[in-house]
């Protein structure tokens, strides 16, 4: 349902689709940048949040180009509503995860075509470049988990690239049956069909954990993804370690087992460009992320550590420019970054203003 749009919110829709179903080589740098400002003078005069953020850092004026649209820091998305549309046309709120005692992050949307579009669109570039795949989910279904962002992307994914019969959903209330998938794996060995074994990546280490020293060589063209955090409950497990565990237990290469960069605030994700021969994230033409120094949130060159900033355009409904507080380093030759983990301490002082400007009503 797009009734919500006014008619240069379904122009700027239209635009952003017809972008996301395009070869990515064939995206125009300048139509990015024309239409990311413009999906922000949208968002701005819609939304209080975004609004006062712009005033504190552009007054009444306009952004030149991406790079000088304002971010909101992710935090505010746990404190306050960040939506350009009525409550009432709400179809989905994604939540970030972390303990019930933790304040989660929440990303309400009214439209999840652009979504869907852009994620299928950059997964068959980086990370599911075959036809089809007897995909395998160590994650809740979407009726399970709605407010998780991961299981309606993956959902997303099933429905272009799944072949089987078989539900490829492997955890149920929070228990991974990991005889279902050991028997999901086998099948496909047997038939020759290339597995996507995706989840979390503590979803990887129970199934390590509960199949032990068995091993399988996964059929040519297989890939696993394991996404989000290394840090669980009783342990925390390094990521370079986790990658070998995956690829010797299912017989994948180097490049087989990729490496997804999102978050529940983003409608836009990174892959690691390891079939590209490149450990670092890509992202596709109406994504641009760069790091900003810490206090004064102003980009640092290339090569240089700082936060990572990601605009995205997809974001139509909320927020075209977010700031993180993940640590990174763009490429030497701008060609991706790598995330080398959370800023230290507390909220970063360049983010903490902006927020504050952000849920300020003076």
């Amino acid at each position: 349902m797009i009734d919500w749009l006014d008619d240069e919110g379904r122009a700027l829709r239209s635009r952003l689709l017809a972008m996301a179903a395009a070869p990515f080589e064939a995206i125009d740098p300048d139509e990015v940048e024309a239409l990311g400002c413009a999906v922000f003078a949208w968002q701005r005069a819609r939304c209080a949040v975004i609004d006062r953020v712009a005033e504190g850092v552009l007054g009444g004026g306009s952004p030149a180009g991406l790079s000088e649209i304002p971010a909101l820091p992710t935090d505010v998305f746990k404190a306050a509503r960040v939506a350009c549309f009525p409550e009432s046309v709400t179809v989905r709120v994604f939540e970030t995860s972390g303990t019930t005692q933790e304040v989660h992050g929440r990303h309400a949307f009214a439209d999840l075509s652009l979504y869907a579009s852009a994620s299928c669109a950059t997964a068959a570039r980086w990370l599911l470049p075959e036809s089809a795949y007897r995909c395998v989910y160590l994650a809740e279904p979407e009726e399970l988990a709605p407010a998780s962002s991961l299981s309606f992307m993956l959902g997303r994914f099933a429905e272009r690239w799944h072949r089987g019969a078989e539900d490829p959903w492997m955890v149920r209330g929070a228990a991974l049956d990991a005889r279902r998938v050991v028997a999901a794996i086998t099948e496909a060995c047997r038939e020759g069909v290339p597995v996507a074994l995706l989840g979390t990546s503590f979803g990887f280490v129970h199934l390590l954990d509960a199949i032990g020293e068995s091993s399988w060589e996964l059929p040519a063209g297989s890939v696993a993804m394991p996404t989000g955090g290394f840090k669980g409950r009783s342990r925390e497990i390094d990521p370079s370690a986790l990658r070998g565990m995956i690829r010797r237990a299912f017989g994948l290469g180097e490049a087989d087992v990729v490496g997804e960069y999102g978050m529940t605030e983003l409608s836009s994700q990174g892959y690691e460009a390891r079939r590209e021969g490149r450990a670092s994230y890509r992202v596709p033409p109406w994504v641009r992320v760069s790091m900003v120094d810490a206090v004064t949130l102003r980009e640092v060159p290339r090569g240089e550590v700082g936060l990572v900033r990601v605009v995205d355009l997809m974001n139509l409904g909320s927020a075209v420019a977010i700031q993180t507080s993940d640590l990174g380093r763009v490429d030497h030759d701008g060609g991706g970054f790598v995330v080398l983990g959370r800023a230290p301490g507390a909220t970063p002082r360049g983010c903490a203003r902006a927020m504050d400007a952000a849920l300020s009503r003076g």
